[in-house]
């Protein structure tokens, strides 16, 4: 530690020998740093803060009803892209400054200067931004921020609409593009029902269960059918006498009353009305319909010929006994069997038409069995393409007003709200540079150069101090040292020479303080000393 302490006092006493090439050194450094920093321009800075509302209550309201884009996450982007180049050069025109460069060069620098000077900061919590612009010319700066404020504003808002109108036009033309589809779908959907009338599935279902339903209807009437012949097989017998006859006693007779009432007029209105139910599903070339009538006419015809009955039981014996008893009564009751045997053969008649209709009808389905389901299957496409392009097309409209409403949300002032906190002014003192930190810095820097230099010439012409430092020279011993005895005047000299050190070491300290002054308090030492060494 001892060594350290005598290391340290040798290289003090190599400085403390050349000081004065030291302060020389310092004050040249001085003058040059502070001259340059005083030649160094003023900046000022202008700044605005913005606060964005984006609370619109209309937001809760129209939620579902109408598009709403994301403002927050627009206004991040605007402040992201505020500095584009596209905007800096907006910027230039509105502020003239575009009217000072003649060159592409010179544009491309100034642009790269105002993009640095400006500064955007806030707004990812409260939405409260701050826009700032330093630069030399205090009404310029203001200008520049009050150019950024408003490009700031308009460029959020007009982004909002274009992205509206944007998205309204995009949805129109694919209204129409839809509309096109939609008809061309219809038309060929009509094209094709109209080519295969037919063979499409109706309300009874596809191919496959027309043709179950036509079978379980064909074994119906199968059925149907067996048991109408076997009814009039049985009537048969009874007139023939095989069978005997049951239930055509006096209590049983039914009256007959001209063309109006009987079993034969009730037979016929029956048939009647069944013919006018097929006839709204067939035409009168059909099978069963040509049964029908036939039955009709043949009953109408048997009408015509039986003759009128009596119309109670009185006027019945009256005639019975007229005509001689059980005679008359027995004519009575085989003209009944005749009627009713009619009525089965009708019966049976319109029963096997119906069988051959419905026999012809599955032999025609089983034929179109390669047919139909294909072109079941190519309705069912073309159907499901008409459903797809209907469905799209509505939800087009849907989403078309919804953009309307949504273009007449952004329009409404109570959407996004801007309100300027703080406007842009213009500065009244600068803002830089910071003159006291430079000073300060160019008289540490000046101090150390000076100390630096006295060392290297220390190093350069070195001497001995201590005879600790004679002895690591020589390697001798050294035995005493004899102190120099001087005389008044050199005594003089020295004391002279350490007062003029110190006095340009306080001037330099002064000078310093001087320059504070200014900084601090509004001094003006800068212009003195521009206009004295410039």
């Amino acid at each position: 530690m001892h060594e350290l302490w005598l290391q340290a006092y040798s290289y003090f006493c190599g400085v403390w020998r050349y000081r004065w090439y030291a302060i020389l050194v310092a004050w040249v450094v001085v003058i040059a740093g502070w001259a340059y920093v005083a030649q160094m321009p003023d900046r000022y800075e202008s700044s605005a803060r913005v606060y964005v509302d984006t609370d619109s209550l209309l937001r809760p309201l129209l939620k579902g009803l109408a598009i709403q884009p994301n403002v927050e996450q627009r206004l991040r982007i605007m402040t992201q892209t505020l500095l584009s180049r596209p905007n800096l050069e907006e910027v230039m025109r509105q502020t003239d400054m575009d009217l000072s460069v003649a060159t592409a060069e010179k544009k491309e620098n100034l642009l790269n200067r105002l993009e640095e000077h400006i500064s955007i900061k806030g707004g990812r919590r409260d939405n409260l931004y701050t826009i700032a612009y330093e630069g030399s010319d205090p009404r310029l700066a203001q200008r520049v921020v009050r150019s950024l404020l408003n490009i700031f504003v308009e460029s959020t808002m007009g982004a909002s609409r274009r992205d509206t109108n944007t998205a309204q036009q995009f949805i129109d033309q694919q209204i129409k593009e839809y509309e096109k589809l939609l008809r061309s779908a219809e038309k060929e959907l009509m094209d094709f029902k109209r080519k295969h009338v037919g063979l499409m599935p109706n309300e009874q279902g596809d191919y496959y269960q027309r043709l179950q339903t036509a079978l379980d209807s064909l074994q119906g009437a199968r059925t149907e059918l067996s048991i109408a012949i076997d009814r009039r097989d049985a009537l048969k017998r009874q007139l023939k006498g095989e069978e005997p006859v049951f239930g055509f006693g006096t209590g049983t007779l039914q009256t007959y009353d001209g063309e109006s009432s009987g079993p034969v007029a009730a037979r016929i209105q029956s048939l009647q009305e069944k013919l006018d139910e097929v006839l709204l599903k067939y035409t009168d070339k059909h099978p069963e319909v040509a049964a029908l009538k036939e039955t009709i006419a043949m009953l109408r015809e048997q009408k015509t010929h039986q003759s009128p009955l009596p119309s109670n039981p009185q006027e019945q014996a009256e005639g019975s006994d007229e005509m001689g008893g059980v005679d008359a009564g027995g004519d009575f009751y085989h003209q009944q069997m005749q009627i009713a045997l009619a009525e089965a053969e009708a019966d049976v008649a319109s029963r096997k038409a119906r069988v051959t209709a419905l026999e012809q009808n599955v032999k025609e389905l089983r034929e179109l069995v390669d047919t139909i389901p294909k072109v079941e299957a190519e309705l069912a496409q073309l159907n499901r393409d008409y459903g797809v392009y209907k469905s799209n097309y509505e939800q087009l409209l849907v989403r078309r007003e919804s953009a309307k409403i949504g273009e007449k949300v952004e329009e409404s002032p109570d959407n996004v709200k801007f309100r300027i906190v703080d406007p842009p002014t213009q500065p009244l003192l600068p803002s830089g540079p910071d003159r006291f930190l430079l000073i300060t810095l160019v008289l540490l820097a000046a101090g150390g150069v000076g100390v630096a230099f006295a060392f290297l010439l220390s190093q350069l012409k070195p001497a001995f101090y201590t005879r600790r430092d004679l002895e690591d020279i020589t390697g001798l011993p050294v035995l005493g040292s004899v102190s120099m005895v001087l005389s008044g005047r050199i005594l003089w000299k020295r004391r002279l020479n350490l007062i003029s050190f110190f006095l340009a070491l306080g001037l330099l300290i002064a000078g310093y303080g001087l320059l504070v002054s200014n900084y601090l308090f509004g001094i003006k030492v800068f212009d003195t000393i521009n206009h004295s060494l410039f």
